[in-house]
């Protein structure tokens, strides 16, 4: 029989290093807006600018060509547009995203890839207003809290209200920490960030069910002779190898495309390998014992 380990009587230490991530991500949040600074690096989705969708007329252009992507980022430096989006298709056309810019400077930019790279036909060009960013951001806040809302509901459900209230705080935990990294590394939050919070959101979850569905089941047979942390101790224990096993192979997977990709494609694994990280960790270090403390246990039996 494996050894029982002690997570729960860890708990203050569990919480102090997820406090002080939290707390150095939205200590740089508040510097940012004492100095009249963005408080995210907030992309173009949410602040608006301009799109390009053009189709190359030179067909020996290869999309794979790292020195096309950086012959365009060139360009595109001169008018500080460094965080524009740029993407090639096999069917040779460019899409580039920018932040907002003036119609004379959008002449002169073209003007500029037309030098770069040879003639083109002009597409398509859009411009994305503040509005549209502003009413995006409502929206992904939006579908956060009715997410939230949805599983608070189906745990409570399923199990008890304690374990839906600890699963949330759990999730809200999982949230910051994303934020969090957010400010420190700099990230940006465009769609593909939202994307990959509400995907953690659901990994986390999924993690934490699992483990509170041991926590029932032992509860359920229990004598009232084993208190609720030696209990929930050894359900950590035992499900433990289940949650490192699953979370490692993914974290496999999310490495080598790490290391493999380019892009907004690296910026978003990232991310995810972050999430994941924090997932496994709120289940197991974060939800499990606030369900300790939430939940009333029945007196033992004399």
């Amino acid at each position: 029989m494996k050894p029982t380990i002690k997570f729960i009587e860890k708990r203050n230490l569990w919480y102090l290093i997820s406090f002080t991530i939290i707390f150095i991500g939205f200590t740089l949040i508040g510097l940012r807006v004492i100095n009249s600074k963005p408080a995210l690096n907030y992309g173009i989705d949410f602040v608006g600018g301009n799109t390009f969708l053009l189709q190359l007329q030179d067909t020996k252009i290869n999309i794979n060509d790292t020195q096309i992507i950086s012959k365009i980022r060139t360009v595109l430096d001169k008018y500080d547009l460094e965080k524009s989006e740029i993407q090639l298709s096999e069917n040779n056309q460019l899409y580039i995203k920018t932040t907002s810019i003036d119609k004379s400077i959008s002449s002169s930019l073209l003007a500029d890839l037309t030098t770069t790279l040879g003639n083109f036909e002009i597409l398509e060009i859009d411009y994305i207003g503040p509005s549209i960013g502003n009413s995006l951001k409502k929206q992904s806040i939006w579908i956060i809290l009715v997410v939230s809302a949805s599983l608070l509901l189906y745990i409570t459900l399923r199990f008890e209200l304690s374990f839906g209230i600890s699963a949330l705080l759990a999730l809200l935990h999982d949230t910051l920490i994303m934020i969090s990294a957010a400010a420190i590394f700099s990230f940006e939050i465009n769609t593909a960030f939202i994307a990959a919070l509400l995907t953690i959101l659901g990994y986390s979850i999924n993690d934490t069910i699992v483990i509170f569905d041991r926590i029932r089941e032992q509860l359920n047979k229990n004598d009232s002779k084993t208190t609720l942390i030696e209990l929930t101790n050894s359900s950590l224990t035992q499900t433990l190898s289940r949650t490192l096993s699953t979370s490692i192979t993914t974290l496999l997977v999310i490495i080598s495309l790490i290391l493999f990709s380019d892009g907004s494609i690296k910026e978003f694994c990232i991310l995810l390998f972050i999430g994941i990280v924090a997932g496994t960790y709120s289940s197991i270090f974060i939800a499990s014992p606030i369900f300790v403390a939430l939940h009333k246990e029945k007196p033992a039996e004399e």
